[in-house]
């Protein structure tokens, strides 16, 4: 199972591993929130999270904030040739609507009926976050798609040293060792505060936050003594040598060559940071703070589950074709 945040931090449900968030495929993450198979789909998968209007009529028991195994009022309609199983719960002042919808001619189907158990486990992890508690699961959601995200960028680079293509290997490289320094502080100011929150502004930019800067976040790096002068020094190099590819190829004597030369500088700097990185994952497993202070060593082989897990999200990140991985039910 994997988890599905609302936008807003307003609640939390498990889904399944091989179902897709058909919302941000399409570009609309506005309700319902809808899911179905990444592949070979049969019926959807749909949740939506009412606020009720003063002296609006409450359905059924009312349940409480951050509380799962929820109650629901369950009904059936069958109409138009399609089959729709409906589903609600009142929690608080808000109300829960599912709905699982299917071709009638589908209703008997072996497949139709192990997705009906999937929706009916997933309804039992629901859960309407209290306020209180909303950034700190938004703040998980983010850092979860960062890691997606940084995953995704590998696919990439992939591509661009399959196809000899030195630009966006430097474009690239300088994205993972953004993300590395990034986590990097991240994850040392756990350890100095003695803490698991996360500082999720190194890790998330949304459409209106102030960006922190990628040579900001080298700056930060020294003045926390996470890299030394000389390593900074060689990443503000690398840093003007491509701002003069990206701006002045065309109107300097910058040559391609410097281009092949450039990528080479990124890809060794970026093993001496994400060597950093590593040293920091291992010292928080040790001391048991931060992201990696439970039980899985950083250095174990990741089971096939979380495997599974990482490549749908990776899945949700590239929305195209040609990185797309096949994500099959367990044991198929």
């Amino acid at each position: 199972m994997k988890y599905f945040t609302q936008p807003d931090g307003k609640f939390v449900i498990e889904i399944p591993i091989e179902w897709q968030y058909k919302n941000v495929a399409v570009g609309d993450e506005n309700p319902p929130y809808s899911f179905e198979l990444y592949e070979n789909h049969i019926g959807c998968f749909q949740v939506s999270c009412y606020e009720l209007r003063k002296g609006q009529k409450k359905k059924g028991k009312i349940q409480n904030f951050d509380t799962d195994s929820l109650e629901f009022i369950t009904k059936r309609m069958d109409r138009g040739g399609f089959n729709m199983h409906y589903w609600f719960a009142t929690v608080e002042d808000h109300m829960f609507m599912a709905t699982y919808t299917y071709d009638s001619e589908q209703e008997k189907s072996e497949r139709i009926k192990a997705e009906l158990i999937k929706a009916e486990n997933s309804l039992k992890t629901l859960r309407l976050i209290s306020p209180e508690k909303r950034e700190d699961v938004l703040n998980i959601d983010r850092y979860e798609k960062f890691m997606a995200s940084l995953a995704a960028s590998f696919d990439l680079l992939s591509d661009s040293i399959e196809n000899g293509s030195a630009i966006p290997i430097v474009i690239l490289i300088a994205n993972q060792i953004d993300a590395y320094l990034r986590l990097s502080l991240v994850m040392s100011k756990q350890l100095s505060d003695n803490t698991n929150k996360m500082d999720i502004a190194l890790l998330y930019q949304g459409e209106n936050d102030k960006p922190i800067t990628e040579r900001k976040i080298y700056s930060l790096a020294k003045n926390e003594k996470i890299i030394d002068e000389e390593l900074f020094e060689e990443l503000e190099k690398l840093y003007k040598v491509r701002n003069k590819m990206v701006h002045r190829y065309i109107i300097s004597e910058f040559r391609t060559r410097d281009i092949y030369d450039l990528s080479i500088g990124y890809i060794e700097i970026c093993e001496k940071v994400r060597l950093i990185l590593e040293e920091i994952e291992n010292r928080q497993f040790a001391e048991k703070i931060g992201i990696y202070g439970g039980d899985r060593n950083p250095q174990d082989e990741h089971s096939a589950e979380s495997i599974r897990f990482l490549h749908s999200q990776v899945n949700d990140k590239h929305l195209v074709d040609k990185h797309w991985r096949e994500i099959n039910t367990p044991n198929n």
